[in-house]
């Protein structure tokens, strides 16, 4: 029976997890249930753990194993542990616990190095435990070590997280050249979030070097930077395993805190316990959201699918425009009737003169009426008929006017009220009318009225009705139509309120729904917390909880773990693969031997040229040799240094050039352009020549900085003033982070710059190290020249150190691939103890594509501080993964050095101290000098030597030409000078027929092959694209805006698909550059056959082709809507489901569906724009080609002419030739 605690305080926590156990496996939470199960034994035993978490490199394994007083975990600058190692004291044995719920239980003695080989196993090991009799480490108390976070191994971060559980107190471990990695903040914010208690420590301050930074001022920084992201930590030590007794080293104070933790560990334990269980309870929660998600995903589609594209809208407020609508529909055609009757009732078309001509109208229709006596009968018809006309015209008049023209009116203004825009009805009502004629006042007269009063008063009411009423009827018969069209279009706006309120009410059924189910969860939530607080359950029984204990003892014993002798694993580690890094080799950085061979080459092209300088047809000769030899003589070298920011490179720059001349800091500095050159007579040694940003340039990259905090601006102001706002944002995330330091130092220092930017200045060196360190001046930098006079410029070697390959600054990719692409030599930079970044793969992945297309490999690799390594076994292991690392980035057989740039420095400085060293006996720099003064010197500069003799050759068989065609009889030469004619012209035309259309042909072929590959590589890096950008850390249900998060998460995504989109076509161009090169090199080598068919015995001279100029590329997909996405994004539902079940691959799927047509459409226009540009690039170097060659020839006939013509001296033809024979080196 395994022993359980009887602390009064610990033992009601048993009953609580036992419980929280089993209902989390009736419930199906396997995961937290084991959690629960394994903090369930950690109490039963009464163990305090502390953990060590943080880089892979830090030495957590190291500080362990100074704690226990022996080497007992494997430690290495590489990753190396996949699983959790526990180390407590007791009794001695080891155990191992499999993924597969096995445990193996090895006991005394076992074999320590076998052990430490299951440390690195992390795909079949779960956890190891080692129990060791030691005094260092109290009973009771487990020390936990992780894998680093910071590996390129997603399951090393996974096995930390699931393992920090169990911890009651965390030390989170730094390397002292990376503490302000982002990582750092994002992994320690979690741990307090989670109320861990937190301590960090920075290992391996012996870097440190005063002259660089104080350390007081470096102890300050990282306490600042870990403020400024709201971690707030117990406290900070600073340490060194290397040096003890540097003067701020800590690891005394760190040993002796342990033992204050160690006397606190029964508080300390009960405080870890409850903070684990909490977040055990809050895990369970996202588990059982993940459990409800199977179901809300149904109640999401089906929100998804009644609210796609909708308003929404209140309930209510729908409810009443239907209930106004209903009573808007029986109201507004009464409404038109009353209005029509009151326009009617009042319209006044009987006024006096009219109902006078009504009277004397009524008079003419009297049977006593009558005119006049002679031919009375005809007058009185035709007075009859005037009276009518008259009485009709008016009444006319007065109807048009006093109705008709108010009724149309108001027909037209309903209209216009009811928003109806039919042109026809409206037409209708603009041109109503009642037509009626004289009958009608005819009809309306009644038989036997008089002339009275009161009869013309009833005569001109009945006419006044009878045409009310025929405008009524026609109002109402054109109305008729509008009304059913009103009518139409209300009941369409009705049966749309209609069905939007049946939305609406789904709609709110289905929130009700939500609210509920989280209510429940709230509930279940509380009630979990409220066990935490509340006396332990009476139900659960002590054997319940002896069972569960025992469940974690392993089953299985074993005497000792099968033997692997010391003598084996040293033989295994002799057998590795050396590293091609280290050389015994030393060399100087000048080459005496190359720089005389250069001298004397310089030397004879000159007398070369001065040789044949009277002799015809000698031109081009002349002018080639005297070029060679001034580009021999003035030569420069371009060397560009790449690597992240806390490489070193700065430090190996330095070594490079034997002084302490750009700052280095475990902070990042290089955020400009810094070359150092050779001084001219223009810019003497010591001068700076400084190029700050134009206005615009600073402006786009404050729009990019911006953009991460969803602020834009359009000029330098809006900027400015975005900037602030964005620094009032309380919380940064990672990714935003250096980009909200960019502005921070953009803010603090425009005032003292604006009247600047654009311009170049001249400083000297005492403020350059303030341009070049200082952010609030740098931002504003776009490059600097330092003209220098050391050991390296005066190889005419120009050294470029460039912003780190994790530059926030767009341009500088651009910059990078220029230096890339023209740069004579290229150094990577990376770390002895830290892993490859996101930026480093990137840029390697670059470097990967384009090195076949240089004519020869000019990339060199730098391991530097490699006096960090603890053995030289360590140091092979380091630059065996480093090469493999290359490789697998597509650089093959990498030229690769392990140095240290600081002991190197020191070597030249003759400062060295030889406790610095490590297992090194020298710095390692001399090895790379040898190599790279070798290329630069040997390979480069012997080739363009090559090149130069190869034309001093050419010029001594052309002269043998000549000299043989001199000695010809007349005859023969006649005959000759008329063949020369003959092959001039023959050699004329093959030029001027030249044809490029096949070349266009293939040129098309080739860049449309390249980009369907460029698609297809794409394609194949999504998936790794998509898992970086939606990782847990990024989507944690913390109370975020988890759509905000999920629009960071799909942003930085097609950043990085835009980003490599950009950085394939830059690949692409340079292999196009190749591709083009190679047939304008077929072109010279079949234009040369075809010459040497038409006259034989002829040399060419090699043409220099211009240099193809460079295709700029924007990033891909920057102007791309995330509405794309809508759907893809709305897929995600929690964390949990995200995670563990298949959201996160439909998502991936549904925005790798969105993505294609934008991929295809970038790769199709910069491949049309590749084709246009190169296309005209050939032709001008083609161009180029013939003229050069055309030159050729016709300096080459002019001086055969001559030598044919004209009386030659071939005795002094045959002495130059001599003379030039003894300028070629003797293997010549």
């Amino acid at each position: 029976m395994v022993q359980i605690t009887q602390r009064s305080s610990l033992r009601p926590w048993l009953a609580k997890l036992a419980y929280l156990h089993d209902e989390w496996v009736n419930e199906g939470d396997q995961e937290n249930a084991k959690k629960a199960q394994q903090l369930l034994r950690k109490i039963a035993d009464e163990e305090f753990s502390i953990a060590f978490c943080g880089h892979f490199s830090a030495g957590k394994s190291s500080i362990i194993n100074e704690l226990i007083g022996e080497p007992l975990l494997p430690s290495s600058p590489i990753p190396t542990s996949a699983n959790l190692v526990k180390v407590k004291a007791g009794r001695e044995y080891a155990r191992v616990f499999y993924k597969n719920g096995q445990s193996v239980e090895y006991a005394s003695p076992y074999e320590y190095e076998q052990i430490r080989a299951y440390c690195k196993n992390g795909e079949e090991i779960e956890a190891i435990e080692i129990s060791r009799k030691t005094t260092h480490i109290p009973e009771g108390v487990a020390i936990l070590d992780t894998p680093g976070i910071d590996s390129t191994d997603d399951a090393h971060r996974l096995a930390t997280e699931s393992a920090l559980h169990l911890a009651d107190v965390v030390f989170y471990m730094m390397d002292y050249n990376h503490v302000q990695s982002e990582l750092n903040f994002q992994f320690t914010k979690e741990l307090t979030s989670d109320g861990k208690a937190l301590y960090l420590i920075v290992n391996q301050i012996d870097k440190h070097r005063d002259g660089e930074l104080s350390f007081s001022e470096f102890q300050q920084s990282v306490r600042e930077a870990f403020r400024q992201w709201n971690v707030q930590v117990e406290r900070i030590f600073f340490t060194s395993l290397k040096e003890r007794e540097h003067p701020f080293n800590e690891l005394n104070e760190l040993v002796h805190f342990f033992q204050l933790l160690f006397a606190e560990k029964e508080a300390r334990l009960l405080s870890g316990v409850e903070v684990a269980a909490k977040r055990l309870v809050s895990d369970h929660l996202a588990f059982i959201e993940n459990q409800d998600a199977k179901e809300e995903e149904a109640i999401y589609a089906r929100m998804e699918h009644v609210t796609k594209s909708k308003e929404e809208s209140d309930i209510d407020d729908l409810e009443s425009r239907l209930h106004e609508i209903d009573a808007l529909c029986a109201e507004v055609e009464t409404k038109f009737q009353q209005e029509l009757d009151s326009i009617l009732e009042h319209a006044y078309v009987m006024p006096f003169e009219t109902r006078e001509l009504a009277k004397a109208y009524l008079q003419s229709v009297q049977p006593d009426f009558k005119i006049g006596f002679l031919f009375s009968k005809a007058k009185t018809e035709q007075e009859r008929k005037a009276r009518l006309t008259a009485f009709y015209e008016n009444v006319k008049e007065k109807a048009t006017s006093q109705i008709e023209w108010h009724v149309r009116d108001h027909l037209v203004r309903f209209l216009k009220e009811h928003d109806i825009g039919d042109v026809q009805l409206m037409s209708q009502c603009q041109q109503l009318s009642v037509v009626w004629s004289e009958q009608l006042l005819e009809s309306l007269v009644k038989k036997g009225a008089g002339v009275t009063g009161e009869s013309v008063l009833n005569y001109t009411n009945d006419v006044a009705t009878e045409l009310k009423k025929r405008y009524r009827s026609e109002a109402m018969h054109i109305f008729a139509p509008v009304f059913s069209f009103w009518k139409n279009t209300v009941q369409a706006e009705r049966n749309e309120l209609a069905e939007q309120l049946k939305i609406e009410k789904e709609k709110q059924q289905l929130l009700d729904e939500l609210a509920k189910r989280k209510q429940q969860r709230d509930d279940h939530y509380a009630q979990l917390l409220a066990l935490l607080e509340s006396e332990a359950p009476s139900h659960i029984q002590e054997a319940r909880v002896q069972e569960l204990v025992s469940e974690l003892t392993p089953i299985q014993v074993e005497q000792a773990v099968p033997s692997v002798g010391k003598e084996q694993h040293s033989n295994a580690a002799r057998q590795a693969e050396k590293s091609e890094a280290i050389h015994s080799e030393s060399v100087s950085l000048s080459s005496d031997k190359t720089k005389e061979k250069t001298a004397k080459a310089i030397v004879n092209l000159r007398q070369a040229a001065e040789l044949v300088s009277g002799i015809p047809g000698m031109t081009r000769f002349i002018h080639g040799l005297t070029e060679k030899a001034s580009r021999l003589e003035n030569r420069t070298f371009t060397v560009a240094l790449f690597g992240a920011f806390s490489a070193g490179k700065s430090s190996f720059a330095n070594a490079l050039m034997g002084e302490q001349l750009l700052p280095s800091s475990p902070n990042p500095t290089t955020a400009t352009i810094n070359k150092i050159v050779p001084p001219t007579s223009s810019y003497p040694h010591g001068t700076v020549v400084v190029q700050m940003k134009t206005a615009s340039q600073l402006l786009k990259d404050l729009q990019n900085s911006l953009r991460y905090f969803h602020l834009k601006a359009e000029t330098m102001e809006e900027a400015l003033g975005a900037c602030e706002k964005a620094l009032l944002i309380e919380t940064v995330e990672a990714k935003e982070k250096p980009h909200y330091t960019f502005l921070q130092s953009v803010v603090r220092g425009y005032t003292d710059v604006k009247d600047v930017l654009g311009t170049s200045l001249q400083i000297g060196l005492d403020e350059f190290q303030q341009y070049v360190a200082d952010e609030t001046k740098a931002c504003f930098v776009e490059w600097m020249e330092l003209y220098y006079d050391c050991a390296l410029t005066r190889q005419g070697i120009a050294l470029v150190d460039t912003p780190g390959a994790d530059s926030i600054n767009a341009r500088h990719t651009g910059v990078a691939f220029e230096y890339i692409k023209n740069a004579d030599a290229v150094l990577f930079v990376t770390y002895y103890n830290h892993a490859f970044s996101k930026a480093d793969r990137e840029f390697l992945i670059q470097l990967g594509r384009v090195k076949d297309t240089f004519s020869m490999d000019k990339m060199f690799f730098i391991v530097n501080a490699a006096d960090l390594a603890n053995s030289q076994e360590e140091l092979e292991t380091v630059t065996s993964y480093v090469k493999e690392q290359l490789e697998h980035f597509g650089i093959r057989f990498p030229r690769l050095y392990a140095l240290s740039s600081r002991l190197a420095l020191e070597e030249k400085t003759e400062k060295k101290q030889q406790h610095h060293y490590g297992i090194l006996r020298e710095s390692g720099i001399r090895a790379f000098e040898a190599d790279f003064i070798r290329f630069i010197m040997g390979e480069l500069t012997n080739v363009a030597v090559a090149e130069a003799y190869a034309e001093l050759k050419r010029l001594r068989a052309t002269l043998q030409d000549y000299m043989v065609q001199a000695k010809q009889g007349n005859e023969e030469k006649a005959a000759k000078r008329q063949k020369l004619g003959d092959e001039q012209a023959r050699i004329q035309a093959l030029l001027q027929s030249s044809d490029l259309a096949m070349d266009r042909q293939a040129l098309k072929q080739e860049i449309a092959e390249l980009a369907y590959y460029i698609k297809q590589r794409i394609s194949f890096r999504m998936g790794d694209w998509f898992k970086e950008a939606f990782n847990p850390a990024a989507l944690r249900d913390d109370g975020r805006d988890i759509r905000q998060a999920l629009s960071g998460c799909l942003r930085e995504l097609l950043q990085s698909v835009g980003f490599d989109l950009a950085q394939e076509m830059r690949a692409t161009s340079l292999r196009i550059e190749r591709f083009l090169t190679n047939k304008a090199q077929d072109r010279f080598q079949l234009l040369a056959n075809e010459i040497g068919r038409i006259h034989q015995g002829i040399t060419l001279s090699k043409v220099e082709l211009p240099a193809f100029a460079t295709l700029e590329f924007s990033e891909g997909l920057e102007q791309l809507n995330e509405s794309h996405f809508k759907k893809a994004l709305s897929l995600y539902k929690n964390a949990k489901a995200f995670f563990e079940r298949d959201e996160k691959r439909l998502m991936r799927e549904e925005i790798e569906k969105q993505l294609q047509q934008p991929i295809h459409e970038y790769v199709s226009e910069n491949g049309a724009r590749l084709f246009a540009f190169y296309q005209e690039e050939h032709e001008k170097r083609i161009h180029h080609l013939l003229y050069a060659l055309q030159q050729q020839m016709d300096d080459y006939f002019a001086g055969l002419m001559t030598a044919l013509t004209e009386q030659v001296d071939v005795e002094h033809l045959g002495k130059v030739e001599e003379q030039l024979s003894a300028l070629l080196p003797q293997n010549e």
